[in-house]
């Protein structure tokens, strides 16, 4: 298929692709067959478990409105209104068990393969659809032409395996008739479901055939063309200006958190104003050597001094390890090894202030 442009659509949809379709359009990988054929499946399977209770339920009914056949009491609203409310509850008794089960099996296998999606998209309608050239293209469409194909050999091989297995009952189907009532409707509903139990294997496997066709069909409408691609990409990265305002806005974000960490630190090493460089040191924290928690140049500088000063953080003025650390430390590096000997220096004499501070208090 030729995409706009005339590039061909070779390329696998993208992440963004696949949510736009799911999500703006409703389109999603699913197959009616896999429907029909659990639902086939579990309605057969709750009617042998129900089986018996519903013929007890049914039998009771069928006594209980034949002897009602004699019965001389006068026909009044309130005995017909009984016998209305007594008709609909043997009804919802014996079919009620059976129309949940269905009911279930037939939502389950539509949420599994939507994946809870639940949209009112595909309802919408369109006038495209009423266009007779975009009618006659669908009618000849290989989904069509699939679904005949495919109908054509499910029918065709329900109705042989149908005719086969009559054919083999027919001894036993002549002897029915020397059979009691409930004889004969074990015996009928025993072999019915043996014949269901073959149609909905023969559905598995068609539900599984479709299934995979329906998966290639949805891989081969979402691919993309390589422009297409290209200009989604571009879209994700967005307009410049708004890329350079979401960086601003990290800076500010990361210098703000930054600036919160001034107040905890040991040290502030400046050069005077140009740049300044906060130090933490918590050997108690088994940390190994002094960390740099902050750093700035110019006025981030000054700010970093500013709130050092009203935070009572001692200030150390070393012009060349100041910007020697700005300049190759990141945030939360501890100090390397070449710089050690400076940096230990200037908390051995923080150390000697505070301890004649000490004293003389």
């Amino acid at each position: 298929m030729a995409a706009s442009g005339g590039q061909e659509k070779t390329e696998k949809a993208t992440p963004k692709k696949r949510r736009d379709a799911r999500e703006k359009e409703g389109n999603i990988l699913q197959s009616k067959e896999v429907n029909t054929a659990f639902s086939l499946l579990g309605v057969f399977m709750a009617l042998s478990v129900l089986a018996s209770f519903m013929y007890i339920q049914l039998q009771a009914a069928m006594r209980f409105f034949l002897g009602r056949i004699g019965d001389t009491e006068p026909v009044t609203s309130s005995v017909i209104t009984a016998t209305a409310i007594t008709l609909l509850r043997y009804i919802v008794t014996i079919v009620g068990p059976l129309l949940l089960v269905a009911l279930f099996v037939g939502v389950v296998p539509t949420v599994f393969q939507s994946k809870g999606l639940f949209t009112m998209k595909p309802l919408k309608p369109k006038f495209s659809k009423l266009n007779p050239i975009t009618g006659v293209k669908r009618l000849f469409s290989l989904q069509s032409f699939v679904n005949v194909i495919k109908g054509i050999i499910v029918i065709s091989i329900i109705c042989g395996l149908v005719y086969t297995r009559i054919t083999d009952l027919l001894p036993e189907i002549r002897k029915m008739q020397q059979m009691e009532l409930q004889q004969g409707v074990l015996f009928t509903a025993k072999n019915i479901f043996s014949i269901v139990i073959l149609i909905v294997i023969i559905f598995a496997f068609v539900a599984a055939a479709d299934y995979i066709f329906q998966w290639w069909q949805f891989e081969k409408k979402l691919k993309m063309s390589k422009q297409e691609v290209k200009d989604e990409y571009k879209q994700i990265e967005g307009d410049p200006q708004i890329k350079s305002k979401i960086k601003q806005k990290q800076r500010e974000v990361a210098m703000g958190r930054m600036m919160q960490e001034v107040p905890g630190a040991d040290v502030v090493v400046r050069n005077p104003t140009h740049y300044a460089v906060a130090l933490r040191y918590d050997p108690e924290q088994m940390i190994s050597a002094p960390r740099v928690v902050a750093k700035g140049q110019d006025e981030l500088a000054l700010k970093i001094i500013k709130v050092a000063e009203e935070a009572g953080v001692p200030l150390h003025e070393d012009r060349q390890l100041a910007k020697e650390m700005h300049d190759n430390l990141r945030l939360g590096q501890d100090i390397p090894h070449t710089l050690f000997t400076a940096v230990a220096s200037i908390f051995a004499e923080l150390e000697t202030i505070k301890n004649k501070i000490n004293i003389d208090l």
